[in-house]
Formats: structure tokens, sequence, C-alpha cells
């Protein structure tokens, strides 16, 4: 049915329903006449126009919408008739929480319910722009260079532009309350808002999601548009690169580069902006944990991105609350996540890469515009919607990043389980031949450590040292106790946990001289100038890896140019030293801001270490992937005891570094137009060059276990540090909502007394509680339910007995006391007794 099919229907509908057709043979139940004429002695109530058009919508979206038509109804009559005027006096008064009433009051509604509207659900603009955008949508053939067909970038962004503006034009104005409600039908992907929010009593945000639905398909070309010119220029990028022999670089694309330039939208269009993408992104995703590279979800993607960059600190309230979108997550099953990252793998670009051409170029560029979908062979690349730091929290990321490790994991396993399996199979052989320990390695389903509480670190380096990668990968296993007698505390998860809380305990500890703690932010980083073998690092990295492979929140805090660094981000700002480097980062934002302050500043950069300090020139470039030597280039070298002692600079024995001294020029002084390089090269100084081997030795083993691809899902920094730092604040009522309980009813008065002395407790004590109990020192990402607390019937029941916990299991045994005192003082001593150790084991 056309429109102008469904005005005529509509029209006539609650024409029929609102004034009848007078005639008194007439017994169509839906015309007002009929009504009266079956039921002349009963009160009969009077539609007002309002109800008449949801009736006809409601008749004209089912199975037979002409069905009713009264057969007597001429519209021209009733168009004659002054007192049967459709006017504002007749529609009653609004119930401003009836959706149906809202709906049937839009200017759209009414337009397609009055015979004598033009309707124009395009208008002209809107139609002009979708128009203009047909270029951008048309296919490009690439051969050698640049098509001379092809719109220019400054064009491109200013088709773009301008076509995003005409939709924002018709969005009614309102206030973020009502443009917040109707950002809640979206965001949350349901047929009404969730959440306690509070229906504005007009009909504004129905108005605004109304204008959506006009300007719609508008908003879809533009999305098109920018998600086909971006995939474009990336792939021209590679061919120039191909024909030049040159590696492939990534860059912002040229045209997001020029909307930057033009980007001008006042808060309010912003908001609308930000609402009407998601809608579209909803619209036009297909339900997977990835997106065609070149389609109009990824437009909206980049486009989303692209307003969250440059609008950021215009938005109200918290951002990520504008941009979030959970209806993504809640479609999505985890383990499909994690398995379409790990098929997005570097390995698959560089494949891309290299099999690019310009015929495949082409190709690919008229697969986009093709009605059929290109074939198995000739697959489109995609776009990882966990690559949009907006759509997923940090605790939804956690969560796939566990999944991408445990499908590694049970790959791992069922590789051991395979090669057991085929030597079980093969024939006996004499007790001579049997396989060394390195064979019997690969049959092992987990990694197993067995480790002296005297000595944890010494053992964990001696039995993983030289362990074969596939190992690395298996369910990790911990035999805890003191020396010769590992059998103690036999891992089913808990111990692991007080594994690597004796790890961190000794390997951050001064003495070692691994890690550096400033003592007024309370965090630790590479000891600049340690003189511990740099396997030893590595090594570290390689048991830290581990923990976060097998899901250990981990007690320890780093700055956040460590997480930074990790994530392969060398691109350091004032900002990632604040929270380590507090003063230093003081002095440098000084510099920076007064005119002048540079003039009493060289390029020399400190190190002081093992009684000597050094100033050197500027530094090289650094490569954290290299194994070779860190060179320092020295100006002047001093003793920090005996500063008229000359210093051999060169026979310096630091791990990783190799100390030279140059010819004796001068070190340039900071001047006006330098500063800003001085006080890039300081931070990097700081962070990395000072400590390059030690970085460099700790990435390498810690890639051994969580590669770069995997560890991205973090994004930022700030994900990846409460993944692995996790948080130091307990909520017990949390706590209380993820317990379990093994004998005892979880709505008895006794288990509710528990509570309430525990949460009497200041939160230290509470936290010794958990420790206890689970061994864990932090409280993991997402929250005290990724923990395991079992609250257990303790047996004997005696109120002699202390409670006792199986970190194991995450259990607390508790005997039942006679009373809250009682209960609160034998706990009190059971956890002062187990701080440093089991329960029970």
């Amino acid at each position: 049915m056309d429109t102008s099919a469904l005005q005529d229907l509509l029209s006539r509908l609650v024409g029929q329903l609102v004034h009848g057709c007078g005639n008194v043979a007439c017994r169509e139940c839906m015309c007002d006449t009929g009504r009266r004429n079956v039921s002349p002695h009963k009160p009969i109530r009077k539609y007002t126009p309002r109800s008449a058009r949801a009736i006809a919508l409601a008749l004209a979206g089912g199975a037979l919408p002409r069905k009713h038509l009264c057969l007597h109804y001429s519209p021209a009559a009733s168009d004659t008739d002054p007192d049967q005027d459709d006017s504002e006096a007749l529609e009653g008064p609004q119930d401003p929480s009836s959706f149906e009433q809202l709906l049937c009051d839009t200017p759209s509604i009414r337009d397609l319910c009055n015979p004598k509207a033009k309707l124009s659900l395009r208008p002209t603009k809107l139609e002009y722009w979708k128009q203009s955008l047909n270029p951008l949508l048309q296919p490009i053939a690439i051969e050698d260079d640049v098509p001379s067909s092809l719109v220019s970038n400054k064009r491109a962004a200013d088709i773009v532009y301008n076509a995003l503006k005409a939709c924002l034009d018709i969005v009614p104005e309102g206030t973020l309350a009502q443009y917040s409600y109707a950002d809640a039908w979206i965001r949350d992907g349901g047929a009404y808002p969730t959440g306690n929010l509070t229906t504005p009593t007009d009909e504004i945000w129905l108005g605004v999601l109304d204008s959506f639905e006009r300007g719609q398909d508008l908003l879809s070309r533009v999305c098109e548009a920018v998600a086909i010119r971006v995939d474009l220029e990336e792939r021209l990028q590679i061919l120039r690169s191909r024909l030049n022999g040159a590696a492939v670089k990534v860059v912002r694309p040229t045209l997001v580069q020029m909307m930057v330039k033009k980007f001008g939208l006042d808060l309010s269009a912003t908001v609308q902006a930000v609402v009407w993408l998601k809608k579209t992104l909803m619209l036009h995703w297909n339900g997977k944990p990835s997106v065609p590279q070149a389609s109009t979800a990824t437009g909206a993607l980049i486009l989303l991105k692209l307003i969250k960059q440059l609008a950021w600190h215009d938005l109200p309230n918290e951002v990520s609350a504008w941009f979030s979108l959970p209806a993504i997550a809640n479609n999505l099953a985890v383990v499909d996540v994690a398995n379409s990252w790990i098929a997005n793998s570097p390995k698959d670009k560089s494949d891309r890469e290299r099999s690019f051409d310009s015929t495949r170029a082409l190709r690919m560029t008229q697969e986009q515009n093709s009605p059929h979908p290109p074939s198995d062979a000739d697959a489109v690349f995609e776009q990882q919607l966990l690559s949009s730091d907006y759509l997923f929290n940090a605790a939804q990321r956690a969560l796939y990043f566990r999944m991408v490790n445990h499908l590694k994991m049970r790959k791992a396993h069922s590789k051991a389980e395979k090669a057991a399996a085929l030597r079980r199979h093969l024939p006996a052989h004499s007790p001579e031949y049997e396989p060394d320990d390195q064979v019997k390695h690969e049959e092992e389903h987990y990694l197993l450590l067995n480790v002296s509480r005297t000595d944890v670190l010494q053992d964990a380096y001696d039995q993983l040292w030289q362990r074969r990668s596939g190992e690395l990968f298996r369910p990790l296993r911990v035999r805890l106790g003191e020396v010769d007698e590992l059998e103690v505390g036999h891992d089913l998860g808990g111990v692991q946990i007080e594994f690597f809380n004796l790890i961190c305990k000794e390997a951050f500890a001064e003495h070692k001289g691994l890690f550096a703690t400033n003592e007024i932010t309370g965090l630790s980083y590479f000891r600049v100038g340690s003189l511990q073998p740099l396997h030893m690092f590595e090594l570290l990295g390689l048991l830290l890896a581990l923990a976060v492979y097998n899901g250990i929140t981990l007690p320890f805090s780093l700055p956040n140019a460590f997480y930074k660094l990790l994530l392969g981000d060398r691109d350091l700002s004032l900002d990632d030293l604040a929270d380590h480097w507090p003063e230093e980062a003081k002095s440098l934002r000084y510099i920076m801001g007064t005119p002048g302050a540079e003039e009493d500043f060289e390029f020399s950069f400190p190190i002081e270490a093992n009684g000597v300090r050094i100033f050197a020139y500027e530094p090289l470039a650094c490569c954290i992937e290299s194994d070779e030597l860190n060179t320092i280039r020295v100006a002047k070298a001093v003793p920090t005891t005996y500063p008229s002692t000359e210093i051999d600079v060169e026979s310096l024995q630091w791990p990783g570094f190799h100390f030279i001294c140059p010819d004796g020029s001068e070190i340039p002084s900071v001047t006006a137009a330098d500063k800003e390089r001085y006080s890039s090269s300081y931070v990097s100084w700081l962070a990395i060059d000072s400590v390059a081997p030690q970085l460099r030795a700790f990435q390498r083993g810690f890639h051994r276990v969580v590669d770069k691809h995997s560890l991205s899902i973090f994004l930022t920094p700030t994900n990846l540090k409460a993944f692995m730092e996790g948080s130091t604040h307990l909520d017990i009522d949390e706590l209380r909502k993820s317990t379990h309980y093994d004998g005892y009813d979880p709505m008895s008065k006794y288990i509710a007394t528990f509570w309430r002395v525990v949460k009497s407790w200041p939160e230290e004590k509470q936290k010794q509680l958990l420790k206890f109990v689970t061994a864990a020192e932090r409280v993991p990402l997402g929250g005290p339910g990724q923990l395991t607390f079992v609250v257990q019937r303790a047996q004997p029941i005696s109120a002699e007995y202390l409670p006792t916990s199986s970190t194991c299991f995450g259990a607390l045994q508790l005997p039942q006391y006679p009373n809250a005192r009682v209960l609160e003082e034998k706990l009190s001593l059971a956890i002062e007794y187990g701080l440093e150790g089991f329960g029970t084991g």
C-alpha cells in the first residue's frame, strides 16, 4: 500500500468513527452511525479524533485493513458539515502517560489521517542532500592511483557535514531531560525506557523520535557514505604502500580529518546527533560481534567516535552515559565475541595487506554496492565492535578477555589430552625407553607449579625457566607449602591467589631491587639502574602474565604509564606522569605554561643510581622491541658520596645499558621554540628511556602468555589497570548478595546476625575477612561476585571452636554461636590468627 492509499484509508476510518455516515441502514460497528443504529437505546461513547486515529491505525495494520470501511460514508459530505470539523476542542484532555495518545498527536500521524494534508515525509531539503550523497555511494574503480572521478575529501566532508546538519535541523528543540528520555528507548533496546526515569509532561521527546523516523533514510545514507569513504581511503593507502614498496602505516582517514575542521555542533545538536546515531547503529546492526567495514553501522560508529573525541567536554553529566548502548552487549553471547576477536588477529590483517592488489581493490569496491553478498573467497573485512571504547564497560571487557583466555586454555588442554591418548595407543615399551620429563610435560593437562612459601619467587623462576609456550597456555595449578611439604594447599582456585600474593610481596620488596615505590603516591615502577639480571624481569613479566591469563587480581599499584606501554602505546603525555611523578609533571607544566621559564633548563636528563648521578644528553630513539643495549650518552657523571671523585663512565656495568662519553660537546639550552620537544623527551626519559632494558625484558616475558591483541580488548590503560589491580574498596552489601551457603538458611536470624556483625566492622577488617576466606587482597573488576565466598556450617557443631577457612574453596566454616558477642569475638580471633596463611588449607 503506497502513502496516498494509506492516507485515504486512515482518513476514511477516522471520519466514519468520529462523524458517522448518517444512513439509518448502516450496521458497521466501526462507524459512529452504525454503532448507534445497532444499539439505539444504549448510551454510546463518542470517539474523539485522537481515539479514532488510534483505532484507525490498529485497523490499518491488521490482516484485512479495508474490512470495516463503511459503504455509506462519504468524506465529501463530512467536509461540508461545520459541526464535524476535526478541531482541537474535540480532542479532549491528553493522558501524557499513554504512548498511544502521544503517538497519535504527532504531526506525522495527524497528517497521515487528514485527507487535506499534503504529505511530505521526506522534505525537499532532506531529498536534496540525499541526492547529493549519491556520488559518495557509487563504486570507484581503483587502478594505479586516485581515480579522477573521485570526489575530493574536502567536498566529501562538506556534503557529509551539511547532510548531517540537515537531519538535525528537523529535530525539535528540547531539554536534555527530554533527549535523555528519548535516548532511553534506544539505549536499552526495549519497548519502554528502563530505570527510574520520570516521564516528561510534554511530548517533545516523542517528537524527537518522530523526527528521527522522518529523517532516518538520509542519516543512514550519511553513515554509509562515511564508512565507504573511510574504507576506500584505507584500501588506497594499502595499494600505494604496495606500489611504493613501503610499509603500511595506520593514519587517521583524511575524510575524518576534514570533518574535524568543520565540526561545530552546539550542545543541543551534539546530543541529538549522539542519540540518533545510536539509533542508526541499532537499526543497521547485524547482531554479530563485528560489522562489515563499509557498512552503515560502521559509519555510525565512526561518527560517534568523532563526536566523542571533539565534544566530550561539552556534554553534561557522565559522557559515557550518553554514548552507552547496553543493548549491544545484552544481545551478544560472550563466547561469540571472544571467538570473533581471536579470529580478527593481526595475522589476518597482514594476510589482507599481502594479498591486496588493484584487482582486489576494484572487486571490493564493487561488492559494497552489490545486492548479492560476496562469496566466502571474497569475504568482506569487518570491524570489531569491541574496538569502540564506548559500547562496552570495563567489566564487560574483562568478561570477554577471560573468555578469550578460557578458549585458549581449552585448546591447550585438548592438545595435551590428544598427546596422552596417542601415547597410550602406542605399543608397550621397556622401562629404559620411558619418555623423558619433557615428553611427559607435553601430556600434562595443567601447568603445575610446586613452590615453597619460604622461597616462592626462586622456586617459580626455576620451574618456569625454558618452559615451552604450549605449556604456559594450560590452566594453572599451584601446590604451595613449606619445604618438603608441598602437598599442603592443593590448588582448586584459591591457592593461586595466595601464590601470586606472595610473588608480588617478594618481587616488589625494596631489597629485591626490581621495583621502587614512591612513598608519596604509593605507586611502584621499575627501579632505575637496577643491578638485577634482565632475565629476572622477563620471568616476572611471565609470572604476572600467568596471573592475568588465569584471571587473578594482583595486589600491587603501578602507574598509568606502565599500562599504556603494556598496551603498546608509547605516545606518553604529561597527564601520564601525574600519578607517579607528580613533582616532575608539575615542573614541566610550569615550563610549558610560563614564558621564559625554560631559560634555566638545558637538554640534560638525570639518572641517579648505584652511587652515581649521571646527566645524559637527549636520548636517541629507543626501540623497546630490540634486544640491543640501551646507549646512554653521558654529558657529566659525579658520585653521590664523594663529588670530587672521577667516574669512569664507560666501565659502569648496569644490565642492559651501555654508557659512552661523546666528544664533550656542550649541552644545548632549552628555548621557547623547542620546550615542547624538551617536555616530550623528559616524559619519555622518566617512563621509558631510563628503564628501557627492564621494561623491554618485562614485556617480552609478559607477551609470551598474553599477546598484545588479546590485551587490546581493554583499549585503555584505565580498563587494563582496573582488571589487573582490581579495587581496594569492598562493598560488603555486594559481597553478601553473591555469598553462597552450605548448611545454613540465608534467611535465618543467625546469618542476619553474622552480616550485621561484619557490617559493623571498619572496611579494613572486612577486607581481612575476605582475605581470610578467599586469600584475595583486592576485589576483582566486576565486584565481589567474581570471587567464591561460601558460609558453611562447621562440623562438629561446637561453640568452643574458632571459625576456619578453606581458601581453596573460598569457604568459611562457621560454627553456630549462642549470640552476636561470641560470634564477633571468635570470628575476630580467627581472622587475626589466619592473616598470614590458610585457615585449613
